[in-house]
């Protein structure tokens, strides 16, 4: 089985994909993770990668696609994971943008190494607007790569979790174990 989990910066995939693949004890892999290695490797932000075109995309696209064709139970966090795989099991998890961006804000501002990809905020507002930029830029990318005209729209998904007054990734994995059995699929 192959879940996909997609969905805005700040909603927790990456921690709720993590732990969903512990809890089933399947391989987890985070496309934001090889685009920010991408960034990391040229010297530049995510936003400055994203801003170099569609070759980024596609070598990104493509890695994961390779990565699903090898076969196993695998948990894939990416924007549009669902329609490259498109027989996985499709989430979406959503965040208010205010809160989302407060929780990206306060994560880089910790200095955790987890978001090195990104640039530094000067303020929640900062990181909001920020996001909404990469978002379109996201928007207009995968329009011209692939036609999707709203990557985020939840009648491409299985299932649909909104975390913005979640507790947090353990009762968003429980959350989507659930729908998952609903489906029998585990």
């Amino acid at each position: 089985m192959i879940i996909t989990i997609s969905g805005l910066p700040g909603a927790g995939k990456t921690s709720v994909a993590k732990e969903l693949a512990q809890r089933l004890d399947m391989k987890f892999l985070s496309v934001g993770d090889i685009r920010g290695q991408m960034a990391i490797e040229r010297g530049i932000t995510i936003d400055e990668l994203n801003a170099m075109g569609t070759e980024s995309d596609i070598l990104a696209d493509n890695k994961q696609k390779e990565i699903a064709a090898s076969g196993g139970n695998l948990v894939i966090e990416g924007r549009i994971s669902w329609y490259l795989i498109p027989n996985s099991f499709k989430v979406l998890v959503t965040v208010d943008p205010d809160e989302g961006a407060r929780r990206v804000y306060e994560e880089k501002k910790s200095g955790d190494g987890s978001r090195s990809d990104e640039r530094e905020y000067a303020s929640i507002e900062d990181t909001k607007d920020s996001i909404q930029k990469r978002v379109q830029s996201d928007r207009e990318r995968l329009r011209s790569l692939y036609g999707i005209e709203d990557f985020i729209k939840p009648e491409h998904f299985d299932f649909v979790l909104d975390t913005t007054a979640s507790p947090g990734p353990a009762q968003n994995a429980d959350n989507i174990l659930a729908a998952i059995k609903e489906k029998g699929l585990i």
